[in-house]
């Protein structure tokens, strides 16, 4: 929080930062009483450039309308230099950096760099360029984090298209411009045209890329259908402890750097620790060495080369795949298993590794009901587009035909006229906001919204538990509906929960915790006992790795964990083999279900 406010206050208003054909811009979501003037005196721009960069606003200012707000030009060149002596280290770019690996370099912000350099463009770092690294602010940014803000970017930028010919896409580990120009239609030399590239090699994990519109449909193929790996294709060699042996555990994480804590990595920890108590009291002894990892190759090679691991029965880390790769190479001659858990792994490749995140082509395996045609499907469009949402959901639904709605928010004030002048005797049009007709009929419906903003899905969400009210009122057939939620809705801070419930919401998330379950309440009241401290999703992912794998080493562990399903909290695991990597890989994603009783259901 301190960082974020550090930055810039911007950020703690919920506003994006981003960069556009080489501009930066703040993304704004109009609300209420906001008007070009008072803009224009907040961001420190004059209402030219506001409309310049918005010809849209021609049409007017619109309440839920987003829009772009360009930066104003740094003071002066002294006061710059005078902050990064005193505050700042220079990065000098070299070839093949990109805003994002330069932000897990120095494990900071996406945020923070784009705060901290008014001559940055993300998509076309200029080589031998200085950029302004924030001291205090190295070290705080796990991977996950990075990743989500470059996430964060990536929607932004496509909240801001209205009609155009491209979207942006955010470069995932594993693609390449070949793999992209195919996703999306069309060949390597149009997409490195799209974005002025010179070379494919310039498209690299974490870029933020054009690709062209007019070929989205290719996107919305069926998704191949792969056999379900073998539980057993490789036979394990990893051996089963014996009851009366203590199980010798290292735990590499990245608990800090430069004297700088992780706090996500600590949470992990004494999750991990309560996890290795309660198999105490079960009779399951273990001993824990821990060793701070940072996201340093260096640091992990020498603890290697040093043989700290040779007594080590099990292996949990390093959280980052190239710090892991050589732990899992040197534990598979020993026959040691390992567990990476936390990311998805891409380019491991050994017998003994355990990956505790689920992979992406499971993800629809436990909605594929909803998706198979037995219910009618509707897209529920705005102002904006979750482009990635859309194009995922449209994967999942292969040949199942949909329709579109798109919904147009009117004010309350104008809703009340209309409702008025009909009590009058008046004849008047229904409002553009009113969804009434989409929930009659009898005809059982999916609906799935794919606004980008946080203001637009909550608008639609009560527009729907409103127009459902409403026929009920007037004794109308209301259709029964679900809501296919983005789990991104999650980490909204002012979305109504409730309408949830009212909509029959159903997600797929990672990872679930439901704190209202009793289980659950208890671990938190040990956890809070024991460190001081609320649990998080990092501290209740260290418990269930305790849980499972040091279990293991006493039952399972010979076969792999093969057959068998874990769920030490609320999150279930199944260990299967990946064909390519022999990698043993959690297939199971959590379907949560918001049911219009108020309750909660994981599957």
């Amino acid at each position: 929080m301190s960082l974020l406010v550090g930055c810039n206050t911007l950020f703690a208003q919920d506003i994006q930062r981003v960069y556009i054909d080489g501009v930066k811009y703040d993304v704004y979501a109009v609300v209420q009483g906001d008007t070009l003037y008072s803009l224009s005196k907040r961001f420190g721009v004059t209402i030219d450039q506001i409309t310049a960069a918005n010809p849209s606003l021609a049409e007017g200012l619109k309440a839920g309308q987003t829009i772009k707000i360009p930066q104003p030009q740094p003071t002066t060149k002294k006061k710059a230099d005078k902050r990064s002596k005193r505050d700042f280290r220079v990065h000098i770019v070299r070839k093949g950096d990109t805003l994002y690996s330069i932000s897990r370099l120095y494990e900071i912000s996406v945020d923070a760099l784009i705060a901290d350099n008014d001559n940055i463009d993300p998509s076309q770092l200029v080589i031998g360029q200085s950029l302004y690294i924030r001291r205090n602010a190295i070290g705080l940014t796990t991977e996950e984090q990075s990743h989500e803000q470059m996430v964060q970017q990536q929607q932004a930028m496509n909240s801001l298209i209205s009609i155009s010919d491209y979207s942006y896409h955010l470069v995932h580990k594993g693609e390449s411009a070949d793999s992209i120009a195919s996703r999306f239609g069309t060949t390597i030399d149009a997409l490195l045209a799209l974005n002025n590239f010179r070379a494919a090699e310039y498209i690299r994990e974490g870029l933020i890329i054009k690709v062209p519109n007019s070929a989205q449909e290719v996107a919305t193929e069926p998704l191949q259908q792969t056999a379900e790996p073998e539980q057993s294709v490789t036979q394990s060699r990893l051996e089963q402890l014996s009851s009366n042996k203590r199980a010798e555990v290292a735990l590499m994480l990245p608990l800090g750097k430069g004297g700088v804590a992780s706090q996500s990595y600590l949470d992990f920890y004494q999750g991990f620790l309560l996890g290795a108590d309660h198999l105490r009291i079960e009779g399951i002894e273990s001993h824990i060495n821990l060793f701070n990892t940072a996201h340093d190759l260096d640091k992990v090679t020498q603890i290697i080369e040093q043989n700290k691991l040779e007594s080590a029965n099990l292996i949990v880390g390093p959280v980052y795949e190239d710090t892991l790769i050589p732990v899992a190479r040197y534990a598979e001659r020993r026959n040691v298993p390992v567990v990476s858990p936390l990311a998805n792994l891409t380019q491991s490749n050994a017998t003994n590794l355990f990956q505790m995140s689920p992979r992406p082509e499971n993800k629809f395996e436990k909605v594929t009901e909803l998706f198979d045609g037995s219910r009618r499907v509707v897209f529920i469009t705005s102002d904006t587009t979750d482009k990635s949402f859309e194009a995922e959901v449209k994967q999942a639904l292969g040949a199942t035909p949909y329709t579109t709605h798109k919904y147009i928010y009117e004010h309350p004030s104008e809703i009340e006229k209309r409702i008025k002048a009909a009590a009058e005797g008046q004849e008047v049009p229904p409002s553009p906001s009113d969804l009434s007709p989409l929930l009659e009929g009898q005809d059982s419906s999916l609906f799935v919204i794919l606004a980008a903003t946080e203001v637009e899905v909550d608008r639609i969400l009560a527009a729907l538990a409103s127009a459902s009210i409403s026929l009920k009122a007037k004794s109308i057939k209301c259709a029964p509906y679900m809501v296919f939620g983005n789990n991104k809705w999650n980490r909204y801070k002012n979305l109504d929960h409730a309408l949830f419930f009212t909509n029959n919401v159903v997600m797929l998330s990672t990872y679930h915790i439901d704190r209202s379950d009793k289980h659950i309440r208890d671990f938190a009241s040990n956890y809070i006992k024991s460190f001081g401290s609320l649990p998080t999703l990092y501290s209740y992912r260290g418990y269930d790795a305790a849980m499972i794998f040091i279990r293991s080493l006493y039952d399972d562990i010979e076969n792999g964990l093969a057959g068998k399903k874990f769920m030490p909290l609320q999150t279930p695991y199944t260990f299967v083999e990946d064909r390519q990597s022999k990698v043993r890989v959690n297939s199971e994603w959590v379907r949560v279900n918001y049911n219009s009783n108020f309750t909660i259901t994981a599957q």
